[in-house]
């Protein structure tokens, strides 16, 4: 009986790759957002809001690329403070 339960339990459904799916597909669409709008700062011949604007961007497509190391990098900072 003890086997049974552990049959059934491993085919359960999980959302693993559902989830995976959905942050790769949010990544590729703010990078594409981003890549618009750096565009548009540039066609505009705003250098200085495109200049920050990349700075800006660079720190979001680090933050969708690796989440984890932003919060490792939050935690080192206020350890330091504190």
């Amino acid at each position: 009986m003890g086997n049974l339960h552990l049959i059934l339990g491993a085919s359960l459904p999980t959302l693993g790759k559902v989830t995976n799916y959905i942050q790769t597909e949010g990544g590729n669409a703010a990078t594409i957002v981003l890549v618009i709008m750096a565009i548009f700062f540039l066609v505009r011949q705003k250098i200085g809001a495109f200049i920050g604007f990349l700075i800006f961007a660079g720190a979001v497509f680090f933050i969708i690329g690796d989440p984890g190391a932003l919060i490792d990098g939050i935690k080192a900072f206020w350890e330091m403070l504190v």
